[in-house]
């Protein structure tokens, strides 16, 4: 691997960790996202330090240039951290469909109380 792209990486991937502790800080990122961001930028920076692993790698799986390898990585990674996003996503989405569900409900029932209490306050006054 290219001395420039390691160091790119390697300075790159640090600010990237900085830059998720600061949000998280801000309260704009949730822990378990934090966790998921910070793992990506640890094995980010274990490759870029020991750029070994990917040179074994691409041996292994045939790839001639190791920075190929290293975007194949890269891009299964990414599709783990969008899947597991997608997961959340889709709880998220079931809960709010739920509440907004629940929330009819209960406009349902108030409408058909405010209704009675109508007709009582009508009855009580005639």
């Amino acid at each position: 691997m290219n001395t420039t792209l390691q160091i790119i990486l390697i300075v790159s991937t640090i600010l990237f960790c900085i830059f998720i502790l600061v949000v998280t800080r801000k309260k704009k990122l949730s822990f378990k996202y934090t966790l998921l961001w910070l793992i990506f930028g640890v094995i980010t920076l274990l490759l870029a330090i020991a750029p070994a692993i990917v040179i074994n790698f691409s041996n292994l799986i045939h790839i001639e240039e190791p920075t190929n390898a290293l975007f194949l990585i890269y891009i299964f990674l990414i599709i783990i951290i969008i899947f597991y996003i997608s997961i959340a996503f889709s709880k998220l989405f079931e809960k709010v469909t739920k509440l907004i569900q629940e929330n009819a409900i209960l406009r349902y029932k108030i409408e058909n109380l405010e209704e009675e209490l109508k007709k009582e306050n009508k009855n009580e006054n005639n």
